[in-house]
């Protein structure tokens, strides 16, 4: 006995050296066999949680078993109660491989084995390691045996306590260096976004886990924004109040699970057989921040909590200063972004553009999606969004928002800022892109320099995400009170410019009107600026067509209107039936009077077919001519009612009397034309008597000559129609003894006949009224591009165009028709001839244009 005890003390004191519990337990297997008389073979398990794994095997020809056995089984394989082996009482039973826990293909090991020592080694109230000492002989293990393994199994809980302490010591040791170590970098951080990406690195650190992510709180949300060996996890959100994450938020401390048991509470995708620490971060005041959760395969010890706690706290603080660092900052830049907005703001040229910089400026000094600026329109009672810029700013700009719609109404009526975390729940809140989302929205007032206010400077987020924080209220209130005073300015501006410019175009109109004779370029230059300066949509020049004289009814048809780009409803409008002293237009016409329609929506006497064009304010002039009813000039707008003011009124009038003699004029022209040109035509149909021209050919040269110089773009067709008409007016000045004479002109005679030509320019020199064209076809209609023609022998281009022109005129309708001394051609045959004169003693170019002349009128007939 003494020699055994001398042992137990020598494998004690090597035991205590060990520095694993496995090297400890394989050691004091080893020891066992050598010093507990009988045996012959031998296993350790060590508890891993509610079971036991194998952590050596001895003298037995078998792997060492990979799998664990659970505490029942053990206790059934021992025999004994768990009362007996946690005060480490040894027993010795016969071996019976079926209550060994073993698998089936591992029992049979047993076979060759008798009796079993089972030694449970307790350790705070469990027992922590069952040594297993196996026995082939057939006589049981003797009495010493056991009294030596009960003293093995307590001397074994003293030295594993010794040994677990010194592990706790030395782990606490290194997870207060780690923490240590992990706080002073956290200390070194100076930017938010980078500390959030270090921080799951900076827990495995401390805990040695598999992977970890750290999840920060954005509201109502914790949302992954850094993941270690877990790529799948970042971007993912959980709502608040779901998983353990909240909880561990909420509740302040740190907690610690088997995911397996987590149950409904745990909402992110994981291993169900894998550790989870909820770190929460939280600064010295409890504020939180989000959560960091490290995963691993082996559950973390209990005194991890205290150093998980402290870096939860450590890192919370770090994130507060660097999270009231950045606010000033952003204050400050927010400053500086307010100093330069109102430096660009003041550069602004135009209210649009300024408009425009104060929508941009907004979505700049905040972290929304969407800025709005809402003027008020009084005369309708609306606000209307008159500036957009960020999501949906295309479906926003020109919304009218009626009184009690909208969230811009409550701050014009609060007058005072309005800010909401999420206008989505609000009835009143009006969606641009028609989808109600969550959103924060933040409005201000916007007033002009007496205080008055305008309308509101809103921004939100709908759609597109962003943030908006109570206080960027402040900046957007500053913005709204530089922004109005410059939009004020601005207004004022351009008030006066208009006037000006208003000023400046009724001149210029008036000026212009003087100038112009013609009444379709007076009313098209009418129209433009009345439509311009009273804001109407469109106008027209009718022309009255009466039917029926008797009853008054007829047609107003569009001679000419003018509208603004885009309407495009005017053709709806080209011919419209009348009855005098009916519709806008006949009782214009019946009364003489300017007639307005406020809206021509609501007016009584409205016809269907016209209201589906949204027409809506009308304002028709009549028009007269020699005291009977001519026309109209009409103006009106579509979708909108026009505010007209007696001035527009007075304009449109003064504009229709001044048609109106432009009218007169042009008739008393047309008649001086009419009776001018009937006189030269008299004339020459008497040259075609006296000089037994072909009845007709005056009427046919003159319209021949005016379709030829359609054809090729000759400017002065009114010439070339007074000088076909006056060709031969020389002939007036030959004696009837040369010009009737039926045989050959001898040469003095043909020197007669021919200075015609020179005797009708010279009676022709003195009337003003008549062009250089008609002048030019009397004195050279002769001429031929040869030179062989007369007066003067000219060739080519030496001929005027006109003159080449009617030459070809003249020779086809002398071919065409009979005289005295030939019969009349084929028409075929007569372009025949021009063709083969063309280039000897007719113009080419203008013989191919008059045969293509010719065919078109044959072709067409």
């Amino acid at each position: 006995m003494g020699a055994s005890y001398q042992g137990m003390l020598a494998l004690l004191r090597e035991l205590v050296g060990c520095p694993t519990l496995e090297d400890l337990l394989k050691a004091a297997l080893e020891g066992a066999m050598r010093l507990i008389p009988g045996a012959q073979a031998g296993s350790v398990l060590l508890r891993q949680e509610n079971a036991y794994r194998f952590v050596a095997m001895r003298g037995h020809d078998m792997p060492l078993p990979g799998y664990t056995l659970n505490l029942q089984d053990e206790l059934r394989w021992y025999g004994g109660s768990l009362e007996e082996a946690l005060s480490g009482w040894p027993r010795a039973v016969r071996i019976q491989a079926e209550r060994s826990g073993l698998l089936p293909r591992d029992r049979q090991t047993l076979q060759g084995m008798c009796w079993l020592l089972k030694i449970p080694v307790p350790l705070q109230n469990r027992v922590e390691a069952w040594i297993n000492l196996d026995r082939r002989e057939a006589t049981p293990f003797p009495p010493e045996a056991v009294s030596l393994a009960r003293e093995l199994a307590l001397s074994l809980g003293v030295v594993l306590q010794i040994l677990k302490e010194r592990q706790n010591t030395q782990a606490r040791l290194e997870r207060e260096e780690r923490l240590a170590r992990v706080l002073e970098v956290l200390s070194a951080f100076h930017e938010v976004n980078l500390l959030w990406q270090a921080l799951p690195r900076l827990v495995m650190e401390i805990l040695g886990a598999e992977r970890a992510v750290a999840l920060r709180r954005e509201g109502n949300e914790l949302r992954v924004q850094a993941a270690i060996n877990w790529k799948e996890a970042l971007g993912f959100s959980l709502p608040k109040g779901q998983g353990i994450s909240w909880a561990a938020l909420e509740e302040r401390r740190v907690q610690m699970l088997r995911l397996e048991d987590a149950g409904p509470k745990f909402a992110v995708p994981a291993r169900s057989q894998e550790y989870a620490a909820f770190i929460p971060l939280q600064d010295a005041q409890g504020e939180g921040f989000g959560v960091v959760v490290a995963y691993a395969e082996t559950p973390f010890e209990a005194e991890d909590m205290p150093v998980l706690e402290a870096f939860g706290r450590g890192a919370g603080q770090v994130l507060a200063r660097l999270q009231a660092q950045a606010a000033q900052q952003r204050e400050l830049a927010r400053l500086q972004r307010l100093t330069r907005a109102s430096q660009r703001l003041t550069a602004a040229q135009t209210t649009e553009e300024l408009l425009q910089l104060i929508v941009r400026e907004a979505l700049e000094q905040t972290g929304a999606s969407t800025s709005l600026v809402t003027l008020y329109r009084p005369k309708a009672d609306v606000l209307e969004v008159v500036a957009a810029a960020g999501y949906a700013a295309e479906k926003a700009a020109g919304i009218r928002i009626k009184r009690n719609e909208g969230l811009a109404w409550r701050v014009m009526e609060q007058r005072s800022p309005l800010y909401l975390p999420d206008a989505s729940g609000d009835p009143k809140a009006v969606y641009a892109s028609g989808q109600r989302v969550p959103a924060a929205y933040l409005g201000v007032p916007l007033g002009d320099p007496e205080g008055r206010l305008v309308g509101v400077l809103s921004v939100d987020t709908a759609g597109a995400g962003g943030q908006i924080h109570p206080q960027d209220r402040y900046a957007l209130e500053a913005l709204a009170k530089v922004a109005g005073v410059l939009l004020s300015r601005l207004q004022a501006l351009e008030r006066a410019n208009r006037e000006a410019e208003r000023y400046r175009r009724l001149v210029q109109m008036s000026s212009d009107l003087e100038t112009l004779d013609e009444p379709t370029r007076m009313a098209q230059r009418a129209l433009e600026t009345l439509i311009d300066l009273t804001g109407l949509s469109a106008g027209g020049f009718f022309r009255l067509e009466l039917q029926d004289a008797s009853q008054g009814r007829g047609w107003m048809r569009l001679v000419l209107g003018h509208e603004r780009a885009g309407e495009g409803r005017l053709q709806h409008f080209s011919k419209l039936p009348v009855t005098l002293g009916q519709g806008f237009m006949g009782k214009a016409l019946a009364s003489g009077k300017v007639q307005r329609i406020e809206d021509y929506q609501d007016w009584e006497g409205a016809w269907p077919e016209l209201k589906v064009y949204k027409l809506r304010t009308l304002l028709t002039a009549p028009l007269f001519l020699r005291d009977e009813p001519y026309g109209a000039l009409t103006l009106a707008s579509f979708d909108h009612k026009a505010h007209i003011f007696e001035e527009h009124l007075a304009l449109l009038e003064a504009v229709a009397r001044r048609l109106e003699r432009a009218l007169e004029r042009a008739a008393h022209l047309e008649e001086i034309t009419r009776t001018r040109e009937d006189a030269l035509r008299a004339l020459g149909l008497g040259l075609e008597l006296r000089d037994l021209e072909t009845k007709g050919h005056t009427d046919r040269v003159v319209a021949l000559t005016v379709a030829l110089g359609q054809r090729l773009g000759f400017p002065d067709l009114e010439g070339l129609r007074m000088g076909a008409y006056l060709h031969d007016l020389g002939k007036l000045a030959i004696p009837d003894s040369i010009l009737l004479k039926p045989g050959t002109l001898t040469d003095a005679e043909w020197r007669i006949m021919q200075s015609h030509c020179d005797i009708g320019f010279g009676m022709l020199e003195n009337l003003g009224f008549l062009s250089q064209t008609a002048r030019n076809i009397v004195r050279y209609h002769h001429e031929r591009v040869d030179g062989s023609g007369y007066p003067f022998g000219l060739t080519r281009e030496e001929i005027p165009l006109e003159a080449r022109l009617f030459a070809v005129v003249d020779v086809y309708d002398a071919l065409i028709h009979p005289r005295p001394y030939k019969a009349a051609w084929r028409c075929e045959d007569a372009l025949g001839e021009l063709q083969r004169q063309a280039g000897q003693t007719l113009d080419a170019a203008i013989v191919e244009a008059f045969v293509e002349l010719i065919a078109s009128r044959v072709g067409s007939a």
